[in-house]
């Protein structure tokens, strides 16, 4: 068995889902190539940190559990109040709908990420070498050029981790410089896209999507700032 065959089973055997035969030959083959074996490693490692930040994602539901307490307390009399509760309550639901397709949930959990792990600094495990957050790229099929693709003029990576942004897994990039701190989500893009801008409190976000990449900026500046990361990084992707 050789090192190619061995890194396409490393999901496989990592989950304990190889057949026998096939994972005692991944296993000599281990013990006998430190490369493979360190890849394994490190893939594992980021098996973990991923798990991690799934699990530390909290649902949030209290608004919606709010205003449904809220609409069902009102009360009504006779059949036609209940028909207004109902037409009201129909209402309701377009008019969320129509502010779904206006707003994305990803960007509100983009901005809400970065207030927590970068603002309020909350304790997360981080990769900070640029080989290893190169490797968590590769992984979710994302390209590791673009590690420096994303990074504005006087920006450098600073650190990457996993996260969950609206039922996806995100790369989650910190880029530095005088300037403060600038976070980046990346994932593999399902659709061409161009730049679309949010701001939510005081993060202000912009993202893209090409044919290689899906991108999310998250920047205190202000929202031009965000709108002139992101169009600059989708000129050079």
């Amino acid at each position: 068995m050789n090192c190619a065959e061995v890194l396409n089973l490393a999901p496989l055997y990592l989950t304990g889902e190889l057949e026998p035969g096939r994972r005692d030959e991944v296993a000599a083959h281990l013990k006998d190539c430190a490369a493979c074996a360190g890849e394994l490693g490190q893939q594992q490692a980021f098996d973990g940190m991923l798990r991690e930040a799934v699990l530390a994602e909290e649902v949030d539901s209290s608004r919606v559990e709010r205003n449904v307490r809220r609409v069902m307390g009102t009360p009504v009399r006779g059949a036609s109040g209940r028909w207004m509760l109902a037409l009201a309550g129909l209402a309701a639901v377009l008019l969320l709908g129509v502010f779904l397709t206006r707003a994305r949930p990803v960007y509100a959990a983009a901005a809400k990420d970065h207030r927590r792990e970068i603002i309020e600094l909350q304790p997360r495990p981080w990769a900070t070498d640029r080989v290893s957050i190169a490797a968590m790229a590769r992984r979710e099929g994302v390209p590791d050029w673009a590690l420096d693709r994303m990074a504005p003029a006087g920006y450098h990576l600073a650190q990457g981790r996993f996260c969950f942004l609206d039922g996806r897994i995100f790369l989650h990039l910190v880029y530095t410089s005088d300037a403060g701190k600038l976070s980046v989500f990346l994932r593999p893009a399902d659709r061409v896209e161009a730049v679309h801008a949010e701001s939510h409190g005081a993060e202000h976000v912009a993202g893209f999507q090409d044919r290689k990449v899906s991108a999310v900026f998250v920047t205190e500046q202000s929202g031009d700032a965000a709108v002139r990361f992101a169009r600059s990084a989708s000129a050079v992707i």
